[in-house]
């Protein structure tokens, strides 16, 4: 493998794991196809029932972790999903200098942010 790909492959791999995880936790959706694809870009959509998606990233914030909020240029797929008027969703990207350990401690604090918002199943 090339060096491109090596990184590509890493950051699939964390970005697969950041996937499963918020999909396994009561009160997100994930927003957008599995990593079981080749080649998808390593980052990841998602809403949280009963938090707006600012909310969700000043509290990941807050622990330092780096999210951001709205539609990202895409309009019309966010109205067609319905969440246009709900502030769009909450992103995140993985990138080559993350880390297993990082994927690991936003999913933790994102099991604190479902618990706030009222939605922890």
């Amino acid at each position: 493998m090339e060096g491109m790909e090596l990184i590509a492959a890493y950051e699939h791999g964390l970005a697969r794991t950041l996937d499963g995880g918020l999909r396994n936790l009561g009160g997100v959706t994930v927003r957008g196809p599995s990593f079981d694809v080749p080649r998808r870009a390593p980052t990841v959509s998602f809403t949280v029932e009963g938090a707006h998606p600012r909310e969700v990233c000043e509290a990941l914030g807050r622990k330092g972790i780096c999210a951001w909020d709205g539609d990202f240029y895409a309009v019309r797929p966010m109205e067609v999903l319905g969440l246009s008027g709900r502030g769009g969703v909450t992103r995140v990207g993985i990138s080559l200098y993350n880390t297993e350990e990082e994927i690991s401690r936003l999913l933790d604090e994102m099991k604190n942010v479902v618990r706030r918002s009222g939605t922890n199943r």
